[in-house]
């Protein structure tokens, strides 16, 4: 008789153990039942600060065409990276405690500061017309009106500036916000001002990319990713991608749905890097339309160029160095050199790193 009691008790406490675990599985834990929105308009939204910022980088932008007259002034460009002595003309920028270049990718202030000081040069011999080895400033040959301020190697470096931005600002954001939440490393729980931490942190992203709340359906004011995505949409269809991604896990991230805010995070990564790669195919497009135009061009493949060298900002790329750096080494060193056959290598290049052959003619 004992030894039957010895046998139940055993199987007793044998079952209650493994009801126990049951409960406390997470993996049993009902999935939250919750509702995605059609547009980025939820209750405790902010993303004020990456919108001050992409304003400031318009500014930027902007104090850079004067390199067409020689009126660049590239201490004040600096200065507004970091936002030091009120360089700019929105007053409210000035006092808002914000700057760029501790947003950068590290690398990226160092380049930051190259490129500025690059352009700044081409814009010190304005007076000259940009041509084979000299530095100046060349009009288009299909449309005189069209100016760019180039190095005596036919390089744009507003352009280059412009398109390192958009990686090692942009994308260095977004790419390191979303590995952070893919890894939960941000908290979802305290609330402050009234959204978690890693709530927060999604919406800066989302305002990074630099789109309305409705978009795609309203494109207007999209800038930086948000005006290139829709750019190569006819090819990469980036737009829905991205902005079901960031309506999918915002939801998530409120409602506590990890394997869903986890999963929306990674296919961010992957988007923003073939995103990369689609733009550099459409500035090989244009460059393209304009080989027998090397003002153009060189303005056109200085924009190519940029894209492909931002890949390097970014901490989650699937390119490796080795693949990086023999693309890069496609460029000749002087743009007045380019070749159709050289820009076909570099699409063909680009094309294949990010499965992008079926429609490299198109983007």
């Amino acid at each position: 008789m004992k030894k039957y009691l010895s046998i139940l008790s055993a199987l007793t406490i044998a079952f209650m153990l493994i009801t126990g675990c049951k409960k406390n599985d997470p993996t049993t834990e009902p999935v939250p039942v919750y509702t995605v929105p059609t547009t980025y308009n939820f209750t405790n939204a902010n993303f004020a600060d990456a919108t001050t910022r992409l304003g400031m980088y318009t500014e930027i932008s902007n104090l850079m065409k004067n390199a067409l007259t020689g009126t660049f002034d590239a201490a004040k460009a600096k200065a507004m990276l970091t936002n030091t002595g009120a360089p700019f003309t929105t007053a409210a920028y000035n006092t808002s405690g914000l700057q760029l270049n501790d947003q950068f990718a590290p690398v990226f202030k160092t380049d930051a500061i190259s490129f500025i000081d690059s352009l700044a040069k081409a814009s010190a011999a304005a007076s000259t017309p940009a041509s084979r080895g000299k530095a100046g400033v060349g009009a288009s040959s299909a449309n005189a009106a069209s100016k760019y301020a180039l190095t005596s190697l036919g390089v744009n470096y507003a352009q280059v500036f412009n398109k390192g931005l958009m990686g090692g600002l942009v994308t260095y954001q977004i790419v390191t916000t979303m590995d952070a939440v893919a890894n939960q490393a941000i908290d979802n729980t305290a609330i402050v001002n009234g959204a978690t931490a890693m709530e927060h942190a999604w919406d800066l992203a989302f305002g990074y990319w630099g789109v309305p709340v409705d978009f795609p359906t309203n494109k207007t004011g999209a800038k930086l990713w948000g005006s290139y995505s829709t750019q190569v949409d006819s090819g990469y269809k980036a737009n829905t991608i991205l902005m079901t991604a960031f309506l999918k896990g915002r939801a998530a991230i409120s409602a506590k749905d990890k394997a869903t805010f986890v999963a929306q995070a990674k296919i961010i990564i992957t988007t923003m890097e073939r995103l990369t790669g689609a733009a550099a195919l459409q500035e090989v497009k244009e460059a393209k339309a304009a080989i027998s135009d090397n003002i153009l061009r060189n303005s056109r493949v200085s924009e190519m160029y940029g894209f492909v060298y931002s890949l390097k900002y970014n901490p989650k790329r699937v390119i490796t160095d080795t693949q990086y750096n023999a693309l890069l080494a496609l460029f000749p060193k002087s743009y007045y050199d380019l070749t159709l056959t050289d820009v076909n290598a570099i699409r063909d290049a680009v094309a294949n790193q990010y499965d992008f052959n079926s429609v490299k003619d198109i983007l």
